[in-house]
């Protein structure tokens, strides 16, 4: 069997502010991976050159609060799909999601303002089911993920950072409604994947300094001119007298 994978695309954090650090800000990040495979098949049963595809993608958003420094919490979401086009053009999707918070600590090496790293813990529910040709959903399951991993950022400017990681370490349950045990997996996976991202926060802090409207300044000055005018005695005016007129 000859396997070909045509695509694998990793895209990752989409975080807005004067420096990526910055407290009161909101981060907004998004994974993207996508992975297509065709399977050339060989057999005896007259398929023999027929292509079965299977896509894999998955999406995965953010959203939290960095209230220091160092530390945000906030809000993620994902959402996935393993779609297989066999060769009698059958299809099959088992579709993923998950939901629930995440806490990142991120700090800059040394005095540097462009390099950071960052490491973040996610703890989510999951669930997924399977469809086939527009039958009922069946394979319907959930469970608890947690996971950790380290990453690498680099300060492109305005806020906007390239993140690089290199796998991390999960946890998760997952019960099928037609199981009686949950299935337990631990996943070390160091090394064997390399994401790229980008991220950028949106700033909502402001700085306390007295409010002055615009032009205020130039305002009170042409007033206190004004005032001056008007207090400082004007002079008289000429009287003409008939020995002018004649």
């Amino acid at each position: 069997m000859k396997r070909l994978i045509l695509a694998l695309l990793t895209a990752g954090s989409i975080a807005t502010t004067a420096n990526a650090q910055e407290p009161k800000s909101i981060l907004w990040y998004g994974d993207i991976n996508l992975h297509t495979v065709r399977d050339s098949v060989n057999t005896t049963t007259g398929n023999s050159g027929r292509v079965q595809k299977t896509t894999n993608w998955n999406i995965t958003t953010g959203v939290g609060y960095q209230f220091n420094r160092n530390w945000t919490l906030g809000m993620m979401l994902s959402w996935g799909q393993d779609a297989t086009k066999t060769v009698n053009a059958q299809h099959t999707t088992d579709n993923m999601y998950k939901v629930g918070p995440f806490a990142r600590y991120s700090r800059y090496i040394g005095r540097s303002e462009t390099f950071f790293w960052f490491t973040q813990l996610d703890f989510t529910y999951q669930g997924g089911y399977t469809t086939h040709e527009g039958d009922p959903a069946y394979n319907k399951h959930n469970g608890i993920y947690v996971g950790f991993y380290p990453a690498l950022g680099v300060n492109m400017g305005r806020a906007v950072c390239l993140n690089f990681n290199i796998g991390g370490i999960n946890y998760a349950t997952d019960k099928y409604t037609t199981a009686v045990y949950s299935i337990n997996t631990f996943n070390l996976n160091f090394g064997r994947q390399v994401n790229i991202g980008i991220s950028k926060n949106f700033n909502t802090g402001h700085k306390m300094h007295s409010h002055h409207e615009p032009g205020d300044e130039v305002h009170h000055r042409k007033m206190d001119k004004d005032d001056d005018d008007d207090s400082a005695p004007k002079p008289k005016k000429k009287e003409r007298s008939r020995d002018d007129d004649e």
